[in-house]
């Protein structure tokens, strides 16, 4: 009797807890500097400086976790049209893949509020909050399926995501109030945009409204190291008027 108990016992629980995922290097730790900069017709002009850091972290409920940390300073002209300072953060589980809590605070126009969401694995749900200010606030709720995520928590899954060449997933993104599906594909191998590298390509493609908040920004391109520090080395936004790159300091 008991054995016939035991086996949907652990099916239930296989489906649960999802296979075993390999925890991140210490190599991959730290922080990385990037430029970005905008190219449209011959001008190309640094508009920000951003550094993106991965530490440790200990929570009562995961134990040991992780914490991304993404901080964009706009620079020069560009301030008009974008925060002099973006900050987010997402919280993952210790394999670096799957997150638990995100939250980008905003400062605009005279007004504080904040974008976050919590990933509950007990209820199975992530909950959307999108405070501008509260009398504005929208709250959502959307499946944890493992494939809908905050941008900042997808770029962690892309770089330590292991997809072959050539194969695509079906994605959200969960933006201000919005889940945008999205197709995530590993181009393979890149020699050109960062030479003396081991490098991965990604296409992040989203069906709808694109990253920027006029709209444009569907085609995200994403370059990966591939070797045991797995580093995010560059992003390429193709915008409605000119490209936004972000590369690696060196």
């Amino acid at each position: 009797m008991k054995n016939k108990l035991l086996l949907p016992a652990l099916l239930a629980l296989g489906s649960f807890l999802q296979p075993a995922f390999a925890q991140v290097s210490s190599e991959a730790l730290g922080t990385v500097r990037y430029e970005v900069r905008y190219q449209l017709k011959g001008i190309d002009t640094k508009v920000a400086d951003a550094t993106v850091s991965l530490k440790e972290h200990s929570s009562v409920d995961v134990g040991r976790a992780l914490h991304a940390q993404a901080v964009i300073r706009a620079t020069s002209v560009f301030r008009l049209f974008m925060n002099a300072e973006y900050v987010a953060d997402s919280y993952l589980f210790p394999d670096g893949q799957r997150p638990y809590y995100y939250m980008n605070p905003i400062k605009k126009g005279g007004k504080t509020g904040k974008f976050e969401c919590s990933y509950d694995k007990d209820t199975k749900t992530i909950t959307m909050l999108f405070l501008k200010p509260s009398a504005d606030s929208v709250r959502k709720t959307f499946p944890l399926d493992g494939r809908t995520m905050d941008l900042l928590s997808l770029l962690q899954y892309v770089r330590f995501h292991s997809l072959p060449a050539g194969k695509s997933e079906a994605m959200h993104v969960l933006k201000a109030g919005f889940s945008v599906p999205a197709t995530l594909t590993c181009q393979g191998v890149d020699t050109e945009r960062f030479p003396g590298r081991k490098t991965e390509r990604f296409l992040l493609d989203l069906k709808e409204q694109g990253l920027m908040e006029n709209g444009s920004g569907n085609r995200i391109l994403v370059w990966r190291s591939t070797g045991s520090d797995r580093q995010l080395l560059g992003m390429e936004v193709n915008l409605g008027s000119g490209v936004m790159t972000v590369s690696i300091k060196d």
